[in-house]
């Protein structure tokens, strides 16, 4: 009973200086607020109004109650103050007057807003200051805290008393809450809460819990898939900046044109590289990232230059162009493109390992719609496995794809880019024959 007691004394005392503290910073927020107003509707009245016109009543409308108002020159010498009171109480300091900002000042032992702004019009050219008293917000302030107070005794008495007679109730449930959640500790993020105690404090608690439990498992699976799509992306530019060094350094030391044209295909690969890591990065940061740059590029030269990088690090395929005789073009991130350019020929080079033997072809149809196919003379697809070749993660072959490095994401990252600009792909396969990729974009 008495450490629930002084839980519950624990958590109200913690509460209220939450809840006076988030309160305090409203409150004084709100000061801040009618300072900052006063100021420049002042501001806008110097601006706009000849200084020999502006009466008290003027000054007095713009002003919130108790405020004051000193107008200076631009050397900050003080012209006039309201309201006149005698003597001015109030004295700033140079850089109070010039810093053109709220700041808090005291004065014979009360605190005050100093707001400040720079005038310059044709009627006056100086600065103005608004003194705003923070008395009410502290008085309102020291009420909260003297009524936090009051009802925090009340409430932990009142408690005490029925705690009394509840503890028991309330304990064992909390031993039933910390059973769960050590079965949780073992066995990760996908264990859950399943209690029931009719004490909505508990009840609440588990429900909170299993939410946040919720928001850490997708916050790791994300950063794990995050790796995963990465290291799948980078795979093939990488295998390709291999491939041209391997090529210099056998026969590129003496042959200036293999070396000059290896190293420009590796610097094209290493820019690649380095759009992606960027791209990736942004995903992490913000699900409303920047849209990508696009472009309109003839997709018939994108290829054939894919296809030449390809053939560096895959000597014994052989690659088939049948190309539209007239250009093909497409807007869209020319960097996506090639992505899915590199995403299906790296995957039928996988699963065609006897024949070798890639066909990309183009056209463009009677109602201008952009197609391109890519076919292999690979393994071919199971009719009922075709359905979910584009699922995350999804292998036909599990053992092959493994030997080869595959982890079942390069499939479903280029249906998702062609999705997005609006384009369409689908598989038509025949197993133990061939595989074609057909990939569609609406007409321009």
């Amino acid at each position: 009973m008495r450490l629930s007691i002084l839980i519950i004394t624990g958590s109200f005392i913690l509460f209220s200086t939450f809840l006076i503290y988030a309160t305090s910073i409203y409150l004084k927020d709100l000061e801040y607020r009618s300072a900052d107003r006063s100021v420049k509707e002042m501001k806008m009245l110097y601006e706009t109004t000849p200084i020999n016109t502006i009466s008290e009543r003027e000054i007095y409308s713009n002003l919130f109650d108790n405020q004051r108002f000193i107008l200076f020159t631009a050397n900050g010498d003080e012209v006039y103050q309201w309201p006149v009171r005698g003597e001015a109480l109030f004295k700033l300091t140079e850089e109070e007057i010039t810093n053109g900002s709220t700041v808090t000042r005291e004065f014979d032992g009360e605190k005050y807003l100093v707001s400040t702004e720079r005038v310059q019009s044709n009627y006056w050219n100086g600065y103005i200051a608004v003194i705003h008293p923070l008395k009410e917000y502290y008085t309102v302030l020291q009420m909260i805290v003297i009524i936090a107070t009051l009802v925090g005794f009340i409430s932990i008495s009142f408690t005490s008393v029925i705690s009394f007679f509840f503890s028991g109730q309330m304990v064992r449930p909390i031993r039933r809450f910390t059973k769960q959640l050590q079965d949780v500790e073992n066995n990760g993020f996908s264990e859950r809460l399943n209690l029931t105690t009719n004490i909505e404090e508990i009840d609440l608690m588990v429900e909170s819990f299993n939410t946040m439990m919720t928001a850490l498992e997708s916050s790791y699976n994300s950063q794990k898939q995050f790796v995963e799509d990465a290291s799948h992306e980078l795979r093939t530019p990488l295998q390709i900046v291999q491939g041209h060094l391997n090529l210099i350094n056998r026969w590129g030391k003496n042959n200036p044109e293999v070396l000059e044209e290896s190293l420009d295909i590796s610097i094209v690969e290493l820019n690649r590289i380095q759009k992606l890591v960027e791209e990736l990065l942004q995903l992490t940061k913000s699900e409303k990232t920047e849209p990508l740059e696009l472009t309109e590029f003839d997709v018939n030269e994108d290829i054939k230059a894919r296809i030449e990088a390809m053939k560096k690090i895959h000597p014994d395929y052989t690659f088939i162009l049948n190309l539209s005789k007239k250009p093909i073009y497409l807007k869209m991130s020319q960097y996506q493109f090639e992505q899915i350019l590199i995403i299906f020929l790296d995957n039928a080079i996988k699963y065609d390992t006897i024949n070798k033997t890639i066909k990309v072809s183009t056209f463009l149809d009677k109602y201008k719609h952009r197609h391109i196919t890519i076919r292999d003379s690979g393994i071919g697809i199971p009719v009922k496995e075709q359905e979910k070749v584009f699922n995350r993660f999804y292998r036909v072959d599990k053992s092959r794809s493994r030997e080869q490095g595959g982890n079942g994401l390069g499939l479903s990252i280029a249906e998702k880019i062609i999705e997005a600009n609006n384009g369409s792909v689908k598989i038509e396969s025949v197993e133990g024959d061939h595989t074609t990729i057909h990939i569609s974009f609406p007409p321009r």
